[in-house]
């Protein structure tokens, strides 16, 4: 009898230790995730996950579907209008967008400081935006490589009464980085812009190389 009451107690013990088990998982590669445990695990155990573990955090991982953020840019480029001078432009663009791990795309809206020939003008302009991922853009990933573009079209007022219309079109190449390996991430392009201006009695045509930096949250 004492034998008996003896294994149902060790069984019970063994049981609710097994089901108090949990673990947490630090990083997560298609179907293969490397986690810490509060206990020895057995391959081919069932563990149970649960809201709230010992570390003091929720469990699971943040989304990535969403992204919204703004990036900061610079570009030197050139004129083919006759007697024409490099221009120097700063840009900020704010950026919102959907994540489908390969892909992203979504709307930008983007305002512009150009100087040159001691004239100061300011565009504002709205297009969208894509990124091509070389590794799926999935939590877990804390460097991402890949390629991207983007296509705006605005108004350009050169602060002298000339106002003209404007179109942008951008490629390049994108590394994005989550340093903490949460939803936060910075992002840097490099790549050639051509814009097009539309002015009377035809366009001119701007071309060169342009980069940015910038913060973005992922949701």
């Amino acid at each position: 009898m004492r034998r008996t009451i003896f294994l149902i107690t060790m069984m019970t013990l063994c049981s609710a230790s097994a089901y108090a088990q949990k673990i947490k998982v630090r990083k997560v590669k298609g179907n293969t995730a490397i986690v810490e445990s509060t206990s020895p695990l057995a391959p081919g155990a069932v563990y149970d996950l649960i809201s709230q573990d010992q570390f003091g955090e929720e469990d699971g991982p943040a989304n990535r579907n969403y992204v919204v953020g703004v990036n900061l840019s610079f570009s030197n480029t050139k004129s083919d209008a006759a007697n024409s001078k490099a221009e120097t432009a700063a840009a900020f663009t704010g950026r919102f967008g959907w994540n489908l791990a390969t892909f992203e795309v979504g709307p930008l809206v983007q305002f512009n400081m150009t100087h040159v020939n001691d004239v100061t003008a300011t565009t504002w302009k709205l297009g969208g935006y894509g990124d091509y991922n070389f590794t799926p853009n999935i939590t877990g990933e804390a460097f991402l490589f890949g390629l991207t573009g983007y296509g705006a079209f605005g108004n350009e007022d050169r602060g002298t009464g000339t106002k003209f219309d404007i179109v942008d079109v951008f490629g390049g190449l994108v590394v994005k980085w989550f340093p903490t390996g949460t939803s936060a991430c910075f992002r840097a392009e490099f790549g050639y812009l051509y814009e097009r201006q539309t002015v009377t009695g035809g366009y001119n045509t701007e071309t060169g190389l342009a980069s940015s930096v910038g913060i973005f949250a992922y949701f």
